[in-house]
């Protein structure tokens, strides 16, 4: 017998951790140094002006964005929340196909498809500090949800009343017999 969805979202692991790339991930700061450098040494070479040098330098920093905005990860019984700054973003469990383990975490795939581009909708969840635990929780919930006792059951369970389990109960007893 299955556990119901309110036992199965109690006894479920939940972890959280804050992915900062250009702190966590050492050959993007290296990548991103050097980029900037030989960017500002070229331009100002070619150029010999100091403020168009430091505009390309500027220019390069703004199109890097991302890796210097803090993202902080909720994984729990109702899916991934990401938050940042710039506001949250809620994956439920069901909606991530596939994963893969990396040296510095995890990877979640929102396809099946193994092409280069699936990973521009993948979710990369990288902490070599929780790297164990976090495999451990992402195999939880994609086991769970293989087995059909995933988030989507915590949501089912909340969208439906008391009243309409019951007739969906009674009525799957009566096909049954």
């Amino acid at each position: 017998m299955s556990p119901s969805s309110r036992e199965y979202e109690h006894q479920s692991p939940e972890l959280t951790l804050v992915r900062l790339p250009i702190r966590d991930d050492h050959i993007a700061q290296a990548a991103v140094a050097v980029l900037l450098i030989v960017l500002g040494v070229l331009t100002y070479s070619e150029t010999v002006g100091l403020w168009i040098s430091l505009a390309v330098v500027l220019m390069s920093l703004a199109a890097s964005w991302k890796l210097f905005i803090p993202v902080r990860f909720e994984l729990g019984p109702r899916g991934i929340i990401q938050t940042s700054f710039l506001g949250t973003r809620k994956t439920p469990w069901r909606e991530i196909a596939r994963y893969e383990v990396h040296p510095q975490g995890v990877i979640l795939y929102q396809t099946h498809d193994h092409s280069p581009l699936a990973g521009f909708t993948s979710i990369d969840l990288a902490c070599r500090g929780m790297k164990g635990e976090l495999e451990s929780v992402v195999h939880f919930y994609m086991e769970a949800r293989r087995m059909r006792t995933g988030s989507s059951i915590v949501r089912m369970a909340e969208d439906s009343s008391p009243s309409q389990q019951t007739s969906e109960a009674k009525s799957d007893s009566k096909h049954s017999a």
